[in-house]
């Protein structure tokens, strides 16, 4: 098997169609991956359990599936246009996608790799979030500024929910009570907003004005703070939920897209799109520890 383990980091590389294999220990990048020309992998999930990649392809209009321990990609399914951010629900075994360019959320089912449904929600649905029991899920629509919400056991939309300007990434909240959305802003004339939805209510509770393009968001180890990448500043921010405000920044990489934190709680991982490298930042003491570089075009961030 390529490389893979607890202290993996895979990074999806859109514009050389490979995934980057990031050493949590060394920090460096310690192996590639190399997709089929005109893939564009945007987004993985992943089921460590049995060694499969699941891998959005924008460029193609597909979902592939990768075995980690043949070291190959086993199967495709085509999907809507554009597939951007996909989820995958263990208990049903069912992928959903989000299809930015044909307004649709794909369902495929992740052993078979067949398509099962597609449902209709706003206009440029980019990112998708499972609800913490897998019951809902959430898909932001860029065009619409609505948040969409699925019924998974009926793949029925139930509702349609305002939340600010330009919706692209979400995070849950680790106790899985609170979604955040990331509301980002191509306006000089306005500032970007994290919208805070109560997931048992489905209503938004509260709109934070933020940065100047913030593009997403991880939840930090308690539900004190929210950890921004903004492409325009080049920085990973830190937003105090009480305060309502950013208290500390740190440069990354040029226009900062992704963020996640690895399993071990120990670092904050940003991709860089402007200059083609991944962030490692300390999370508990909030430093930049290095800058490394990847394929071109990094997009998601799948920490194992």
């Amino acid at each position: 098997m390529r490389n893979i383990n607890p202290v993996t980091t895979i990074i999806s590389n859109v514009g050389d169609d490979t995934l980057s294999i990031i050493n949590l220990i060394s920090l460096r990048e310690v192996g590639k991956i190399f997709l089929k020309n005109s893939f564009g992998p945007h987004h993985m999930v992943g089921d460590i359990s049995n060694k499969y990649l699941y891998i959005s392809n924008c460029y193609n209009s597909s979902v592939c599936k990768y075995d980690m321990i043949l070291d190959m990609v086993i199967d495709t399914v085509y999907v809507g246009s554009n597939p951007c951010h996909l989820a995958l629900n263990k208990k049903s075994n069912l992928l959903y996608i989000a299809n930015e360019d044909s307004n649709s959320i794909s369902v495929v089912d992740a052993k078979k790799m067949s398509l099962q449904a597609q449902i209709p929600v706003g206009e440029m649905p980019h990112d998708v979030k499972l609800s913490s029991d897998g019951s809902y899920l959430f898909i932001c629509n860029f065009r619409t500024n609505t948040l969409s919400v699925i019924n998974t056991l009926t793949n029925e939309r139930e509702k349609n929910i305002y939340v600010n300007s330009n919706p692209y990434h979400m995070c849950l909240s680790r106790d899985g009570e609170k979604l955040y959305i990331v509301n980002t802003n191509y306006s000089s004339l306005r500032k970007g907003s994290v919208t805070i939805l109560n997931t048992r209510q489905l209503k938004v509770e509260e709109k934070i004005e933020i940065g100047k393009t913030p593009m997403d968001a991880a939840c930090g180890l308690n539900e004190k703070y929210l950890y921004i990448t903004d492409m325009e500043l080049d920085t990973v921010s830190i937003l105090d939920l009480k305060e309502k405000r950013i208290v500390d920044s740190i440069n990354v990489g040029k226009m900062p897209l992704s963020i996640e934190i690895d399993s071990q709680d120990k670092y904050i991982i940003s991709s860089n799109i402007g200059d083609n490298s991944v962030s490692i930042i300390d999370l508990k003491r909030f430093y930049l520890i290095k800058n490394i570089k990847v394929g071109k075009e990094p997009t998601g961030i799948l920490c194992i």
